[in-house]
């Protein structure tokens, strides 16, 4: 499968079959910028998805797999991770009221847009090894996912400093 950095869907078998979804299915390099975490690359994009044609417009429906290698945001272990997104979106013919729309013309469709805005709206605020990931110790650095130190981590009051004033 020839991987692209456009992801542009060629609507003519869709336009002979109103209603009826076709598949589409593709991988496609997309830019690292689209993420959110400083130390990860997007290695690799693919999507499928069932493209109806519903005359005027295109519903779009299916699944976006981000590939993403980086570093743990908590234990900086090296990760590689795939992350599943659903995708659900209708493309207008020509123009639409919504200024915010995604809008197609002639029979190619660039879902490019849709699906980066997609990622960028979609993935988890953190890059994280596993949902319980516990991080490392703030005082001595062990990663506390595979031992434990004798650290006091008893947090600081914020408000101890008060206890020592004079009125």
């Amino acid at each position: 499968m020839a991987v692209h950095s456009k992801i542009v869907i060629d609507l003519t078998e869709n336009l002979a079959n109103i209603g009826e979804p076709l598949m589409f299915q593709g991988e496609f390099a997309l830019s690292s910028d689209l993420l959110p975490y400083p130390q990860a690359t997007l290695t690799k994009v693919e999507v499928d998805f069932d493209v109806t044609f519903e005359n005027p417009n295109v519903f779009i429906e299916g699944e976006i797999t981000c590939f993403i290698e980086g570093i743990c945001d908590r234990c900086l272990a090296k990760v590689s991770k795939q992350i599943y997104l659903p995708f659900e979106q209708t493309f207008y013919k020509d123009s639409a009221a919504d200024e915010d729309a995604y809008i197609y013309s002639g029979s190619k469709l660039d879902v490019t847009k849709a699906v980066c805005d997609e990622i960028v709206l979609s993935l988890p605020l953190s890059f994280l090894c596993k949902e319980d990931c516990k991080g490392l110790c703030h005082k001595c650095g062990t990663d506390l996912n595979k031992q434990t130190c004798s650290c006091d981590t008893t947090p600081d009051n914020a408000f101890s400093v008060l206890k020592n004033l004079k009125f």
